[in-house]
Order: structure tokens, then sequence, then C-alpha cells
């Protein structure tokens, strides 16, 4: 799944730069090519990301990727949503509106007199280009469609498919299914609708929380819409949901379970860090919903071998926060926080230190405090005179759980996560570090989102 989020990154980066001209779309035809078999569904509406025109800088940018001295004369109508598709096989797409088909055509000859593109080819009455022997481009008077990466010898493959996408009437494309009623319902500059599975494996498990034991990922749906929220972050509002009615029933049901975030640990997360979540519930609900999730089922059945954390979730009432400093290094281990009712897990602190799998030990650190290791890994846990539920892989980041940190996250994220039910925190240089595609992506996105450096997913 991973190999399907480069793809999209790389698809990102050819197609981000045509979103930036403003006006209104006149038809919609051009949706038929994409196929009804898509797992995954985008649109981008570059209208409503400047409610202005373009400024020069921004224009200037364009005309110098596109290799154009007029935006008008690309062929593409600009005013139109570019839509991203993902299919089942794993395909990746883009869909423009073309405008004019013969400028279109003059656009890509003038790629290939600068080695951008090849020359343009015929194909059952559609014309074909390969972009740096990655994407393959073909057209029609209606459509521009663009697909990769692919590899040389599967450009003729990959070409057929695409005749047969460019050659698709309304009934046979997206605009009759359900992901294409729920994307068309959404209202933000960027829109998202796809399926669990359509999402990095990682973060399966945290978006669909609140699904039926044994539910497919196939059957649950993420609907997310994008914009820019303060300086350097990029505001994701997220909503789980289902086409099979008995899944949709207890996702909605379970919602109720996540009350309103107070914030009281907004704070304590540091900006650098990579990876956070907040909620506010009640342990005996939530911890039900957690064994109904295959993910968190099985981190639970791991961390339960030597430490009870069914108890001491259990025993939460009020805001909880689970901070990731570091995807690497020994700071991999969750930082966990919580509001408590009550600290009765300890009373089986005894119990866990003589069963403690060979090789492990709980040894007493301070008052209310212990620590787990295995010789090689280290978890502090402890509950505060406040009664607050602190823990961490170094006894500095077990106190930090609870702390406001010195390089708290902005004040615009921490009021942006108040009043939220779950809101999952993104930092991408922690998360993607020098990754030579990601840095390119994000530069790319710098004209349309500025520079952002924090994602924050809200529920």
């Amino acid at each position: 799944m991973e190999k399907h989020i480069a793809k999209t990154w790389k698809l990102i980066l050819f197609i981000f730069p045509c979103l930036f001209v403003l006006s209104a779309c006149s038809s919609d035809d051009y949706l038929n090519v994409i196929p009804q078999n898509s797992i995954a569904l985008v649109s981008v509406d570059g209208n409503d990301l400047y409610s202005n025109s373009a400024t020069n800088e921004q224009k200037s940018y364009i005309k110098d990727l596109l290799k154009v001295n007029d935006l008008t004369d690309c062929g593409i109508d600009l005013s139109c949503k570019v839509y991203l598709f993902e299919t089942e096989d794993g395909n990746i797409g883009c869909v423009f509106k073309v405008k004019d088909e013969d400028d279109l055509n003059e656009w890509f000859n003038d790629l290939s007199k600068v080695g951008y593109c090849k020359n343009i080819t015929s194909r059952r009455g559609f014309r074909f280009t390969s972009i740096k022997d990655t994407w393959i481009a073909g057209f029609s008077s209606n459509a521009l469609l663009i697909m990769g990466p692919v590899l040389p010898v599967q450009q003729v493959d990959v070409q057929r498919q695409m005749v047969k996408y460019l050659e698709q009437d309304e009934e046979q494309g997206i605009k009759v299914t359900p992901i294409f009623e729920k994307l068309d319902s959404l209202s933000s500059p960027i829109s998202i609708v796809a399926q669990a599975a359509a999402l990095p494996e990682k973060l399966v498990g945290p978006l669909t929380i609140g699904a039926p034991k044994g539910a497919d990922a196939s059957q649950i749906m993420i609907a997310a819409e994008i914009s820019k929220g303060g300086n350097g972050y990029l505001s994701i509002k997220g909503q789980t949901f289902s086409f099979n009615k008995t899944i949709d029933s207890s996702l909605q049901a379970n919602k109720k379970i996540f009350r309103k975030i107070k914030g009281t640990y907004t704070e304590s997360m540091s900006q650098n860090y990579a990876v956070g979540m907040f909620i506010n519930v009640n342990g005996k609900e939530f911890i039900d919903v957690l064994h109904s999730n295959n993910s968190f089922q099985t981190l639970l059945a791991g961390m339960n071998s030597a430490i009870d954390m069914d108890n001491i979730i259990r025993s939460i009432d009020g805001d909880m926060s689970i901070v990731i400093p570091s995807l690497s290094g020994v700071n991999y281990l969750p930082q966990m926080s919580a509001e408590l009712a009550n600290k009765d897990f300890f009373k089986d602190v005894d119990y866990w230190k003589k069963s403690c799998p060979s090789g492990c030990k709980i040894i007493d650190w301070k008052k209310n405090s212990y620590y787990f290791t295995d010789g090689k890994l280290y978890f502090y846990f402890g509950v505060s005179n406040d009664m607050q539920f602190y823990s961490g892989s170094t006894p500095e980041n077990a106190y930090e759980s609870i702390l406001r940190s010195r390089t708290a996250l902005s004040d615009n994220i921490q009021k942006d996560i108040i009043g939220k039910h779950m809101c999952f925190i993104l930092n991408l240089n922690a998360v993607f570090g020098n990754n030579e595609n990601q840095n390119a992506a994000f530069n790319l996105l710098k004209p349309l989102f500025g520079n952002i450096k924090t994602i924050l997913y809200s529920m």
C-alpha cells in the first residue's frame, strides 16, 4: 500500500501546478473516463483555493513548470476540478477537462521538442504520449487522462486500458457510483473519499476505530475535506462511514463514545514529535471499541503480556493522548497520558511483576510509578498526585507527557483540537525526513498552501 502512496505523490508532482487558474466549469462529461471500480477519489478545485486571481509569483511559477507563456494556451480547462483516482488493482490516474484538443496537442508537441515527453501517437481515435518515460497521457476532445508511473514495457498495456476508460459513457463512468455521490457532497477545495483499504496500513487502525469486529477495510470509507489551517499546517476534517448499513450503524453509534476534547494535553506534545492522537473518553466504553479494532487488539495483546493496559484504559475518564516522539530509535515507544477516574490497577502491580515474560522486569521507580524493561527497551509509567496517568520510553518523556512542552504545538493547532472528538497530528519532517520525493512534493505545494509542516486530521 505504501507503494501506491508513493505513486500518488509522484502524480501530485505533475498535476498540482495546474490548479491555480480561476473561472467556472460548464460540463462534467470528462468525468466519464474515471473507472467505476475506483477505491479512492480526490477532487481539487483551484477556484476555491484562491478567492481572487492567482498572484504573479504563482503564475510565473506555473508557466515555468508547464513551459507555456500563456496559461490559456495549453488546451486544458483549468477552471474545472481535477480528479485523482486509484483503482482496485492499484492503478493511479488523474483527469483534466480539455478545453481545446488542438491546443493540447500543440502543447505536447512543444514539450516533446524539449525532451519532456515523446512524440504523440494515435490509438483508436485517441492521442497518446509518454511523459519522461514514466507517465502515460491520453486525451480526446473532452478529457485528458494521465496514468502511471509505468515501466516502458508496460506502456502498451496501459494505453489499451486507457482507451477503454476514454471510451466510457456516463453509465460506465464514476458519476453513477455512491463514492462519487459522497465526494460531490463535500465542499472544500480538496476533498477525498476512499476505502480504508486504499490508505497506508499504519493509518487504517486509528481511522477505523468504531467499526464492528471483522469488518473488512474495503467496507469502511473515509471522507475528508482539506483546507489550509493556521500558519504552517493543513487541516483535514474527516468522517468514517460505510455504504454497508450494518457497519455504518455501528460506526455512527460508536462515535458517541468520543466526547469533545478539552485540551488537557494539547500543549504537552512537542511540535518536533512525529505523531499524536487526542481524544476524550470513558475508558470502560473505549476498551470495547479498541478490542474490536484489529490493529489496536494486536497492540494491546503485546502490551498486556507484561502490563495490564486493559485495566489502565478502563480507569480513564477524560482527555487522553498518545504521542510517538520518533518513528525510529529509542523514542519510537509512545508517550501516553490520560485523566483517570481511579488508580485501582495499582493493586495488580505485584502480580504483573511476578508474571512478567522471561527476561523482562517491572521495577519500582518512584512513588506511584514503575518501569518495565526487557534489557533493551524501557517503558516508564505512573500516576501523578492529581490523578493523571503518564508514561514514556525515558523518565523525561514520561514526565513530559503531562507537562507543557518547551516546543509545544502552535496556539492555532491547539485551539483547533479543542472541541473536536478525535484528532491526529502528523509532523511531516519527522515522518518523511529527507525523503527526496516527499520533500519535492512539499516544495511544490508551497504556492498552494504555504510552508506546510504539520497535518491536523480531526473528526
